[in-house]
């Protein structure tokens, strides 16, 4: 199960990364063929966009950190008995 978490969380940990990088593309992606032009996000959106990212990134990072400590623990009970 955490294999599992671990791999398919990589590409949100990288469109996060992304994100925090090129806000504005992030926004739009696979999603510029609406626009003639692409409309101008203002700076309290591109702020909400970067802290989404990170507490996205800071939550999944909790939770892989304690599905990971479960998993272990498991392993530990499992071979003591």
């Amino acid at each position: 199960m955490l294999f599992i978490v671990v791999v398919l969380s990589i590409p949100v940990y990288g469109y996060c990364i992304w994100s925090l990088y090129e806000p504005e593309e992030a926004f739009f992606f696979m999603d510029k063929w609406r626009y003639k032009e692409v409309p101008e996000l203002s700076d309290l959106q591109l702020k909400h966009i970067r802290y989404g990212s990170i507490a996205v990134m800071v939550l999944m990072s909790i939770g892989i950190l304690a599905l990971a400590i479960n998993t272990v623990v498991s392993i530990v009970r499992y071979f003591n008995g």
